[in-house]
Order: C-alpha cells, then sequence, then structure tokens
C-alpha cells in the first residue's frame, strides 16, 4: 500500500507549510504544465481502510513539523 491522506492540498499550500516548518523560504523555479502532469491527486484509502483497519489519525499541519523536526535532528 502508499497510504496518504484522502483530503487533497493544492501543492502552493504544501510549500507554504513546508516553508513554515523550516523557518525558510523556498526558491520557486515555476514552468509551464508539463506533458503527463496531473492537474489533481488525491489518495484513495479505501482498500487499506477496509483491509487494515487504517484510519488516519495525524494531520498534515501537525505531521510536517514534526517530521521537519525529527529530519533536522536525524543529521540527515
Amino acid at each position: 500500500f502508499n497510504l496518504g491522506e484522502s483530503e487533497t492540498i493544492q501543492l502552493k499550500d504544501l510549500i507554504a507549510a513546508i516553508e513554515n516548518a523550516l523557518g525558510k523560504q523556498a526558491k520557486i523555479n515555476e514552468l509551464p504544465e508539463q506533458p503527463g502532469d496531473m492537474p489533481r491527486t488525491c489518495a484513495d484509502i479505501s482498500k487499506a481502510r477496509k483491509l487494515l483497519g487504517y484510519n488516519p489519525t495525524t494531520r498534515l499541519s501537525d505531521g510536517l513539523p514534526r517530521f521537519v523536526d525529527w529530519f533536522l535532528r536525524s543529521g540527515k
């Protein structure tokens, strides 16, 4: 399974959340849409919910700062 959250987030909002968690501003180089780019994606977790009892409990707004903290402490 490739698990995710079933809620969508716009790329600009994800970038802003990462910037906020890191305390840094991203350098963004916007390019025209590329062949194969998806205008919208969303994880369908219904199969994992049914077979595994998977139910996300951590929202991106909570998990992203925790991940950044772990990542920076781990020295990766």
